[in-house]
């Protein structure tokens, strides 16, 4: 069974784009051609931001966490969690692009949805959409409330 809440995450440039990267190979690497191999792989050059955005802090973690809740699931439900991720990539992109628009601020706080499933024992999530700006840190100074 899943659970959706939101939760806020504070993440810098290079943490947003690790970010990125890492839904993007969740996607790819998990979902829409599986390779448990390449996806560990993969994540391993993100590792230090599994933890903050999918609960699992390891490469191995995170697959065993993808190939869990797939198992769960029925081809329908695979292709509309795919699209759920699709859209939780497409935001977590604009929040890069914003990061790198505006070099005036070095960190964004950021409320994201999440959709966490716990497999044997175990809790992954995965950011679903649009998430909600609270503050940014403006470079040596001080955080502007949104």
């Amino acid at each position: 069974m899943a659970r959706e809440y939101a939760s806020e995450v504070t993440v810098s440039l290079s943490q947003i784009r690790d970010i990125v990267r890492a839904q993007r190979l969740v996607i790819d690497k998990g979902i829409i051609k599986p390779s448990n191999n390449d996806l560990m792989s993969g994540l391993g050059a993100v590792a230090t931001i599994l933890g903050l955005i999918f609960v699992q802090s390891t490469p191995v973690g995170v697959v065993a966490g993808v190939v869990g809740v797939l198992s769960l699931m029925a081809p329908s439900e695979e292709e509309a969690f795919k699209g759920l991720l699709e859209a939780g990539y497409s935001e977590l992109a604009n929040l890069e692009y914003f990061l790198v628009d505006n070099p005036k601020y070095d960190l964004i706080r950021v409320k994201l949805p999440f959709l966490e499933y716990t497999v044997d024992g175990e809790r992954i999530r995965f950011v679903t959409g649009k998430g909600v700006v609270t503050a940014l840190h403006i470079k040596g100074g001080n955080w502007i409330p949104m």
